[in-house]
């Protein structure tokens, strides 16, 4: 069953997929509060976007679960992508990334008003190599 909750939401990941976090503006609010992840604002939540867009950029979600109470919609989501370039300090390593991601998103009069955004950046992190792995027994 849809929304138009859901609908504004499900474009939101789109745009991401598209690599083009500058297209936000069509479904996000000038006035836009982020938390977490997100940062304070749009100009914050584009930039963390671009964050992962530039290194990343075969970055594709897949929304595994939306669920939607009120204005509310929380997103489960599974990124993949390949490590192209510079991710924090880690140079490029062609290794292919999966990490969860999880968003509370607040729409209102069909556009994202606020975000809360978490990654599992620990897993990135692991799987281009930036962790010492555990040593064999």
């Amino acid at each position: 069953m849809g929304s138009k909750e859901k609908d504004v939401v499900r474009r939101f990941y789109e745009i991401i997929g598209e690599g083009r976090p500058e297209a936000l503006d069509e479904v996000c609010a000038s006035d836009l509060v982020g938390h977490a992840g997100a940062g304070s604002n749009l100009a914050d939540l584009k930039a963390s976007i671009a964050s992962y867009v530039a290194p990343f950029p075969d970055l594709a979600a897949e929304v595994r679960h939306l669920v939607q109470e009120g204005n509310l919609v929380c997103v489960w989501l599974s990124y993949t992508a390949t490590h192209r370039a510079e991710f924090a300090g880690v140079p490029a390593s062609g290794r292919h990334v999966k990490f969860a991601a999880w968003d509370l998103i607040r729409v209102q009069d069909g556009k994202i008003v606020e975000i809360t955004q978490y990654c599992d950046l620990f897993t990135i992190m692991g799987q281009i190599g930036a962790l010492p792995t555990a040593a064999p027994a």
